[in-house]
């Protein structure tokens, strides 16, 4: 039996949902003129979601810019230690991605651009799936919990990056009020940005003038764009009879990094086997993402409560000891790989206060 169901937003999230549904009549509504805009994501991603991707249509691959092999992570005092992951990264242009998943959406689905959502539609739809991001207003009109919201401020500017291959990242309570700042490399030039709770902007221009590192290797007279965002964090209830919630709307991002782009292409795979059934949609999706959700709130709550001193000290541990193996082991898109790293730290930690801290917070 084939099912009306009104998709509102035409981002990953929706145009995901519309492809997975594309054996019912699908109406797919978006209220901006056109896809990938306004741009509010970094683009970096793992290979691994890029890959599946690709399997919806080849086309993706026209977004990719760059692929990365690990981070570069900064302490507060400008120490580095360079580790690399299971996964390797790729850097994707998000306009290109958006619009080519919107191309290969509208080949099976009716799509009405510049529509907003009117309660008014709901009375011609068996179903409605609020794909519409952070500010969604079919979680508004629908009563769903919200996302807590941090904000994000990014600027494309000319950078020396210490290796082109490899994302930057700057931890401290200077340069980001509860979560960090960011460099992700473009030929010469780099994404440089901050998520916080507040002021992003603010802790941003101290990167950029104050940073022992950063601020000797940025051109920030040569930005070439501005992009400003809402990033949600915490899954929240999603759904709600005949109503489902879908990526950012949903909190469906990883609360570590903030990325959503493998977080509600599972969520997609889920609705698409489970429907018109919703409620198996969210048993499913819950039994295969609840534990990393837990660990990804769990490594939040660590660097957001660490003291730039205990900073410090992690990055020098990881720069003085040979740790590189054990992090191979670690996922980006899997933040329970990191309990196969917590074993190391009654080794390597010489602070018997901090190891306590980092215990207590992921066990």
């Amino acid at each position: 039996m084939s099912f009306d169901t009104l998709i509102v937003g035409s981002g990953p999230a929706g145009c995901l949902t519309a492809l997975e549904l594309r054996e019912h009549n699908v109406m797919l509504i978006e209220e901006h003129s056109s896809a990938g805009f306004p741009v509010q994501c970094a683009g970096l991603i793992s290979q691994d979601c890029f890959n599946e991707y690709l399997a919806y249509t080849s086309k993706i691959k026209k977004s990719l810019i760059k692929k990365v092999d690990g981070a570069i992570f900064f302490s507060p005092n400008g120490k580095f230690v360079e580790l690399e992951g299971k996964s390797k990264g790729v850097v994707i242009e998000r306009k290109i991605f958006d619009r080519i998943l919107l191309a290969e959406a509208s080949n099976y689905v009716d799509v009405l651009m510049k529509t907003k959502f009117d309660p008014s539609m709901i009375k011609n739809f068996d179903y409605v799936i609020g794909a519409d991001g952070v500010y969604s207003a079919v979680s508004r009109y629908f009563n769903f919990k919200r996302p807590q919201v941090y904000l994000a401020v990014q600027f494309e500017c000319r950078f020396e990056c210490l290796d082109d291959n490899m994302v930057e990242l700057y931890f401290g309570k200077s340069y980001s009020d509860g979560f960090f700042a960011y460099a992700i490399p473009i030929d010469g030039f780099a994404r440089i940005g901050v998520v916080s709770k507040t002021d992003p902007m603010f802790y941003l221009n101290t990167l950029l003038k104050k940073h022992p590192s950063v601020s000797r290797r940025v051109h920030s007279n040569k930005i070439t764009e501005l992009n400003v965002g809402a990033i949600p964090i915490g899954l929240v209830e999603f759904v709600r009879g005949n109503v489902a919630l879908i990526g950012d709307s949903a909190g469906m991002t990883k609360p570590y990094t903030g990325g959503g782009l493998f977080y509600l292409l599972k969520a997609a795979k889920i609705l698409g086997k489970s429907f018109p059934d919703l409620d198996n949609y969210l048993r499913q999706y819950l039994n295969l993402m609840k534990k990393e959700y837990e660990f990804g709130m769990k490594i939040l709550k660590l660097y957001s409560g660490l003291r730039d001193d205990e900073f410090n000290e992690l990055v020098r541990i990881g720069a003085e000891y040979d740790i590189k193996s054990k992090m191979r082991e670690l996922n980006m898109d899997e933040p329970s790989t990191i309990l196969n790293v917590l074993p190391l730290l009654p080794k390597f930690l010489r602070n018997f206060r901090l190891a306590v801290k980092i215990l207590r917070t992921m066990l």
